[in-house]
């Protein structure tokens, strides 16, 4: 007989290994091909900027961060 009926020779395991990688080629090219058709190319993070200069100034006072005349110069500098 060719092999003996071994199963479990190299070209078993060569076979074995082939099919997994195989399915997992099939299976990652099904993922990538949903991915790309329905446009969705991850996770989405949107920002808000809540924080205007001048609430930052405003926050930096009330720390004691910046003194009066700081702070009004500031204040003016931003306004214009």
């Amino acid at each position: 007989m060719w092999g003996g009926g071994n199963m479990f020779g190299i070209g078993g395991i060569f076979m074995m290994l082939a099919m997994i990688l195989f399915w997992a080629l099939v299976i990652f090219g099904i993922i990538y091909a949903v991915r790309a058709f329905s446009g969705n190319t991850g996770p989405v993070v949107h920002y808000e900027n809540k924080n205007t200069a001048l609430e930052i100034l405003k926050e930096r006072y009330a720390k004691g961060e910046i003194d009066t005349a700081e702070y009004e110069e500031k204040k003016r500098s931003l306004a214009s």
